[in-house]
């Protein structure tokens, strides 16, 4: 195949073979041609340059390493560009209402990359303090000892933890897992310190634990006066008491006694009339 490299584009022949000859170019290559009866050191405008299988397959595997490398470039920019938000770049924001109020900006992977007081006594607490190459759970912890220390938070305190991000599910482990954090930790210093998640939280539990409620007491009602007593409802078994003369009626009422000797059919006027013989018969006597 015969090329025709350009204008300026020369060849010097290098050396010589019977069906080949080296040739150089002139932006440097060595090149092979045929050998048209050349001799060493011929300059040449055109020739028939000749390739190989080997030279493409060359060629193809130099284009694919060229191809890979630049792929793994850009998947190397890409995941610096995404490990660098993942890290650096503030996610969420994480506020602690103690007496001083902080806010943290914590990134993707819970790093904080961000301390502000959002009060002058939060602006006094973290005045001093280091955050940098610190997790949220870590700074946390710090700074509950640090407002111990300064006297912004004593036994029996409050801290009020709220998360706020894009993620609902972010704000719920954020402000669970700090919560749990926070009360290990200071267990472990000794310091009772009621923490909450939730503003109305405190506020309910205080009403529930500032109210006794007293046993009820079982009492039996007893009249201690006769105004009591004219007062109180008769009772069921009052309606008892006519039955005595009811029951007695039948004994109460007795048949008339005649004398005369006529049955009255009770057994009483046989004992009767026996006993007015036995006096007749006495008086006779």
């Amino acid at each position: 195949m015969e090329l025709d490299m350009g204008e300026k584009t020369t060849y010097l022949v290098m050396e010589t073979h019977p069906a080949y000859v080296v040739l150089l170019d002139s932006e440097g290559r060595f090149l092979k041609a045929a050998n048209c009866g050349y001799e060493r050191g011929d300059r040449i405008d055109t020739a028939i340059l000749i390739e190989y299988p080997q030279d493409k397959r060359r060629r193809r595997r130099r284009a694919l390493r060229t191809a890979v490398s630049l792929a793994a470039c850009v998947a190397l920019a890409v995941l610096g560009v995404q490990q660098y938000r993942y890290v650096f770049v503030p996610y969420g924001t994480l506020q602690m209402e103690i007496n001083p109020g902080v806010e943290m900006e914590i990134s993707r992977s819970g790093r904080v990359v961000g301390l502000t007081g959002t009060n002058a006594d939060g602006e006094a607490l973290v005045e001093d303090y280091d955050y940098e190459g610190k997790d949220r759970y870590e700074a946390a912890d710090e700074l509950a000892d640090l407002a111990v220390e300064m006297q912004f938070l004593e036994e029996g305190g409050q801290i009020a933890l709220t998360a706020e991000a894009e993620s609902a599910q972010w704000v719920e482990d954020t402000e669970r897992r700090m919560k749990s954090e926070l009360e290990e930790h200071l267990a472990d210093h000794s310091i009772r310190v009621v923490i909450s998640t939730d503003p109305e939280e405190e506020v309910i539990q205080e009403e529930t634990e500032s109210v006794t409620i007293p046993a009820p007491q079982q009492t039996t009602p007893v009249q201690e006066d006769a105004e009591g007593a004219q007062q109180a409802p008769a009772s069921p078994a009052a309606p008892s008491a006519p039955a005595a003369p009811a029951a007695e009626t039948p004994q109460a009422v007795q048949p008339p006694v005649s004398d005369d000797d006529g049955d009255s059919g009770y057994g009483d006027d046989d004992g009767d009339d026996g006993d007015d013989d036995d006096g007749d018969d006495d008086g006779d006597d």
